[in-house]
């Protein structure tokens, strides 16, 4: 195993529709980010994020794929973002989510998984179900599911909210960390908002 957390980021998609202020030539916004290192692969959709960047919490939707012989588990305490200042900000309670979030059909209507192959791990029976931010209109989707485990192969992906960064500049990049128990070391990824 690797003794340090291993960094790599690959850009795999663009939002259709970038930023009015984008000129021929500008780089487009990147909403797709993927981290990789033998035990797993993470990927991050921030498509959400882009579009609201004023509200309490900031969405994204995140994906997770063990690729390590143990099983892993994950938990509301294995995802966290990072400023450049090392502050750490977590993801809210549900209920503390609920009272002080106000886009949640919104989020749901524009959700995005694009990039994350959660399908193949649908059709190959290596999904494993995950709920950290439950939809209260869904008959079938309104229990909180928050300790997902996965074993080698295995995959989930999941709408998640953290704490909004105190230091929310455009373009200035965050890090968000994911370190499962069964895991070595994290696998973070460095993001960034156009």
């Amino acid at each position: 195993m690797r003794a340090a957390t291993t960094f790599v980021m690959i850009i795999c998609a663009v939002l259709s529709g970038a930023p009015a202020a984008a000129q021929d030539g500008d780089e487009p916004s990147r909403v797709l980010f993927i981290a990789e290192n033998d035990q797993g692969t993470v990927w991050v959709n921030l498509s959400l994020a882009l579009q609201n960047q004023d509200d309490a919490y900031l969405p994204m939707v995140v994906g997770v794929q063990n690729k390590s012989q143990n099983e892993i588990k994950l938990t509301r305490e294995s995802f966290w973002l990072s400023d450049l200042d090392d502050v750490i900000y977590t993801m809210p309670s549900v209920k503390e989510w609920r009272k002080n979030y106000k886009r949640i059909v919104i989020d749901r209507r524009l959700l995005s998984t694009g990039g994350i192959p959660w399908e193949v791990w649908w059709q190959g029976g290596r999904f494993a179900p995950s709920n950290f931010f439950p939809d209260l209109r869904s008959t079938r989707g309104n229990t909180t599911r928050d300790s997902i485990v996965l074993r080698n192969g295995y995959g989930m992906v999941d709408l998640m909210y953290f704490e909004r960064l105190r230091m929310n500049q455009t373009g200035r990049p965050f890090l968000l960390t994911v370190q499962p128990e069964g895991w070595e070391v994290p696998i973070r990824i460095r993001l960034h908002l156009n």
